[in-house]
């Protein structure tokens, strides 16, 4: 029976991830024809900025709703306590973030290369993205594993709808268009998920003192780690930027955004996993967290021979999909591919680290890895070009990964990974 459940699960969560990786080829295929490799730089600068402020401001609080909320689910049948806690932090955020970029707009604006004006969207798209984070979030704390599966597959879907569009307009694409367009496909996926809500969940409103320090506790050391996880994400993109042009930022984006869809459809297991050895946790299923360890080898290896057949058609695909103004990605993708096999296996380690609540270990392990990504990159990129950030990364993601199998074995005992 849990095994149907997982299955059924999986099956949507790997429709949906897969999906939002094939549209997000898609919408990556026809914005590298309509707009230039500088302008295809400024956008990648674009979303950098956005993802930095929901990194730093949003994404370090959303675990703690599906830790703590799948277990007061399992208890009281609502996690209204819990999504009460985090909105204590989240709205706040969203405030001193929105100030920040409205106080510091000139500064940003003239970094990315475009008008003044384009930090409304800024502004807008972090916003947007967050409230669809927070959906996504209590849809896989209330067991709304499907519903959650299609969340940013319906932002995906607007979104090169959208673009998809301009490539029949007779006028010259503009940047500035691409970027509303990205915001509206957001605000639509929002209105879409709101009006199907089971609001009964978090309703009525209630504040408990209790479950704030609970979610303040697990969420404050991902305050410090998610950071270098970002780093570890775009500091390629800021060092090519210093050291090269916004062409190659553009080019190197290619490559990066296809590892970024390869690490989306990584996350599944993250997505999958975490909820349930939480849900494993509460109600004391020890055999079935020791069962689901005994299975990460093997998903390593599947994933590595998918990797090296990606490496095989690299060469094949990125010219077709992409045009031949992009073929010098190729080499910074096939490296970056390695790179995705020590990443599967630090996230199939995630769940049991954050389940087990060992939150600060894994956020010093991204603060780690980010150390070793930015001293790789600024080592390798003046003499490597592009090729060493994609090399930089390879060695910052090999790095974690070895910690995170150092942390459980360490911790293993309290995990329930042995016989007591």
């Amino acid at each position: 029976m849990e095994y149907k459940r997982i299955f059924k699960d999986g099956i949507h969560l790997l429709a949906g991830k897969m999906g939002v990786v094939a549209l997000g080829i898609a919408n990556l295929m026809i914005l590298s024809r309509i707009l230039t490799t500088e302008e295809m730089g400024k956008y990648s600068l674009f979303l950098m900025i956005v993802n930095l402020a929901i990194v730093i401001g949003l994404d370090w609080s959303n675990s703690s709703v599906i830790r703590h909320g799948r277990e007061e689910l399992v208890k009281r049948k609502k996690i209204n306590q819990s999504f009460w806690a985090r909105m204590y932090i989240f709205i706040p955020v969203i405030i001193f973030f929105t100030t920040l970029f409205i106080i510091f707009s000139k500064q940003i604006t003239t970094y990315i290369g475009v008008s003044r004006w384009v930090i409304t969207l800024v502004i807008s798209l972090f916003i947007f993205n967050g409230i669809l984070d927070v959906i996504c979030s209590i849809y896989q704390s209330t067991d709304r594993m499907k519903k959650s599966a299609y969340v940013f597959f319906s932002q995906k879907l607007f979104c090169v709808i959208f673009t998809l569009l301009l490539v029949f307009d007779v006028g010259k694409p503009k940047l500035t268009l691409v970027l509303i367009l990205i915001n509206l496909s957001f605000l639509l996926s929002i209105i879409i998920n709101l009006l199907r809500f089971d609001y009964k969940k978090i309703l009525p409103y209630m504040f408990n003192k209790k479950y704030l320090k609970r979610i303040w506790s697990y969420s404050w050391p991902q305050l410090m780690g998610f950071p270098g996880l970002y780093l570890v994400n775009y500091i390629d993109l800021f060092v090519i930027k210093k050291y090269s042009t916004l062409s190659d930022v553009g080019i190197y984006n290619i490559a990066y955004n296809g590892f970024i869809n390869v690490a989306t459809a990584i996350v599944i297991i993250q997505t999958i996993f975490l909820p349930l050895i939480v849900e494993y946790r509460a109600k004391k299923k020890h055999d079935l967290i020791r069962s689901y360890a005994k299975k990460i080898p093997l998903f390593a290896t599947g994933w590595m021979a998918m990797a090296i057949v990606g490496m095989l058609l690299s060469p094949i695909v990125i010219p077709l999909i992409f045009s031949t103004k992009y073929v010098a990605s190729i080499p910074s993708f096939n490296i970056l591919l390695i790179a995705s096999i020590f990443y599967l296996v630090s996230i199939c380690l995630l769940p049991l680290i954050n389940a087990f609540d060992f939150i600060i270990y894994s956020q010093a392990i991204n603060l780690i890895t980010a150390g070793i990504n930015i001293i790789m990159d600024f080592i390798l990129v003046p003499r490597m070009g592009i090729v060493g950030a994609a090399y930089g990364t390879t060695i910052a993601y090999f790095i974690r990964m070895i910690l995170s199998i150092i942390l459980v074995i360490i911790k293993k005992k309290k995990m329930f990974l042995e016989l007591s």
